[in-house]
């Protein structure tokens, strides 16, 4: 048997080779997250185009642009509760050149409402980054009756059958949250599903519908401008980022959850020191002083980031929650 010394220990040939394997492989990846990207970089957003988050991550494709001297393309894949968007970078190359930028709802939600999905979130991807936490909020458009949560409470139970509210999709945080807020609270409302918050709020403003539980993000612009009115934060504490805004709780609505997040993934198999480049470039951008408050304008939270090995046991507690949650409404897997 052929042997020979390695750092002063006895080796085989084989094991010899073995570890010059993994030295060459370590060092090719290396080289390889250091020329990271060589090429142009999609970034995957399961959000309709002018939707807070949408506009969070264009701001930040254009500041990867210029730190890495290639072009981020945003595209914009919304339907399915993000299920298109999803399956589109789980079929996509593991080379990091496309990354998904998304809430939570497509991760967490959707496996606990659907036995189908083109795509599996453990088996698929690869978390980077969580960027930001987003509240959601009660709207109604103004010519709805009613200006507080217990209000609003009151009206609908006064007027069963009469209402609407509509949400991103079936399945989405805002949609399950209602339906928290329908049983809580014993009163009835008609879901309308569409393909992304920017149509429900156009019909919001235009009547079409009457109340929206939605992320901050997405609403906040239309309350600022006076469009829809801000009747109360889900959860049970206050927004930091809409402090005089009530919570739900302070009307006695409890256990409609607070709200969601924002995340970078990648395809299962992609190197993992260029996981851990886009973590520590992400991470640079969303602390940058014009992206943080940019993301602020749109009612997000990025003071606290998690890395990779803490965003991946984020979406395991969460996925947990939403399967407690899903069971109670009584819709768990769904075909």
């Amino acid at each position: 048997m052929i042997q020979s010394r390695l750092c002063g220990v006895r080796v085989t040939a084989g094991l010899c080779a073995r570890l010059l394997a993994v030295l060459v492989a370590g060092a090719l990846s290396t080289a390889q997250a250091q020329s990271y990207p060589a090429r142009p970089v999609r970034l995957i957003v399961p959000f309709t185009v002018g939707q807070g988050s949408d506009i969070l991550a264009r701001a930040m494709a254009e500041k990867l642009t210029k730190m890495w001297n290639q072009t981020v393309i945003v595209e914009n894949r919304a339907g399915a509760n993000g299920a298109i968007a999803l399956e589109t970078v789980a079929k996509s190359a593991a080379d990091g050149l496309t990354l998904l930028f998304t809430s939570n709802s497509p991760l967490v939600i959707n496996p606990n409402l659907y036995k189908k999905l083109p795509y599996n979130v453990e088996r698929d991807f690869k978390p980077v980054i969580m960027l930001a936490t987003a509240d959601i909020l009660f709207v109604t458009n103004l010519q709805f009756p009613a200006t507080t949560l217990s209000e609003v409470v009151a009206h609908l139970r006064a007027n069963p059958h009469k209402y609407s509210y509509g949400s991103p999709g079936t399945g989405s945080t805002s949609n399950l949250a209602m339906e928290v807020f329908k049983k809580v609270m014993g009163v009835d409302l008609v879901h309308v599903p569409y393909k992304g918050s920017a149509p429900a709020m156009t019909d919001l403003i235009g009547g079409s519908i009457q109340i929206m539980l939605d992320a901050i993000p997405s609403a906040m612009p239309h309350v600022k401008s006076g469009r829809i009115r801000a009747i109360a934060m889900g959860g049970s504490k206050r927004s930091a980022l809409a402090p005089g805004i009530p919570a739900a709780a302070e009307s006695g609505v409890n256990d409609v959850p607070a709200g969601g997040w924002y995340g970078v993934l990648v395809p299962t198999g992609t190197d993992p020191a260029i996981i851990t480049k886009l973590y520590e470039d992400l991470r640079t951008v969303i602390t940058m002083p014009d992206i943080s408050q940019r993301a602020q304008d749109q009612g997000m939270d990025s003071r606290e980031t998690f890395n990779p090995a803490r965003f991946t046991e984020f979406l395991k507690s969460e996925t947990a929650y939403w399967e407690k949650m899903t069971h109670s409404l009584g819709m768990y897997q769904a075909e």
